[in-house]
């Protein structure tokens, strides 16, 4: 039975996006990628090129893998390759590599985020496209091996926060209280977060990091 999900007034969400991580298809060359791209020109109109997303899967137990040493690595002929197809609007981008296909909505100036349910209908209708273009050119069938949902939020100075010190009422029973006086005042954070999810069904992932968003002329203090 689905839990409800949570809803905010003015989530400070600047970023959504949903991914789904299948099977690699072996007859799916990067020439296929612009094939995909005439499916979805009309909405998405802008397109790039960008090197692939390596592919990280969540294994648990004995399954995790070992931690290696760098190795000497040969490429292929034909690197692998990502589109990135991006609506003329500039909030919505689709990108597809063989393995992947990710659906990202991206805040811009005083956008309001339009919920959960409106992006993953987005999600949804790509994922419906690249379904039937892989029947359609025989390409063989969709195996899914893992879905991921990521948000990023600007916490911003002067307006959920003013002073560091102020961080861990932020962001309660995450960040710790903050009491190094000899150590002097709290000034910079960056750590991360790793939960496994209950009966193993997935991990949420936190990372915090402050730091400066916009221009050099423009710049605002976030964490």
């Amino acid at each position: 039975m689905d839990q409800p999900l949570p809803s905010f007034r003015n989530p400070p969400v600047i970023e959504t996006a949903l991914s789904v991580l299948f099977r690699p298809l072996k007859g799916f060359g990067n020439e296929h990628l612009g094939l995909f791209w005439r499916e979805i020109r009309e909405e998405y109109p802008l397109c790039h090129d960008a090197a692939p997303i390596e592919p990280q899967i969540e294994l648990f137990g004995p399954d995790l893998p070992l931690v290696r040493f760098p190795q000497l690595r040969i490429a292929a002929a034909q690197p692998a390759a990502r589109l990135q197809a991006q609506g003329a609007d500039g909030h919505r981008m689709v990108q597809i590599q063989n393995g992947r296909l990710v659906y990202n909505w991206r805040r811009l100036e005083a956008e309001v985020y339009p919920r959960w349910h409106q992006v993953e209908s987005g999600f949804q209708n790509v994922l419906d496209h690249l379904e039937k273009f892989l029947e359609a050119n025989s390409l063989g069938e969709f195996e899914p091996n893992q879905w991921e949902v990521t948000y990023l939020n600007h916490l911003l100075r002067g307006r959920e926060w003013d002073q560091p010190s102020e961080w861990p009422d932020l962001l309660p029973g995450l960040i710790g209280v903050v009491d190094f006086d000899s150590a002097g005042s709290l000034e910079r954070l960056g750590c991360r977060f790793h939960f496994v999810l209950p009966d193993k069904s997935g991990r949420l992932h936190v990372e915090l990091t402050s730091g400066f968003s916009g221009s050099d002329d423009d710049a605002r203090e976030i964490l």
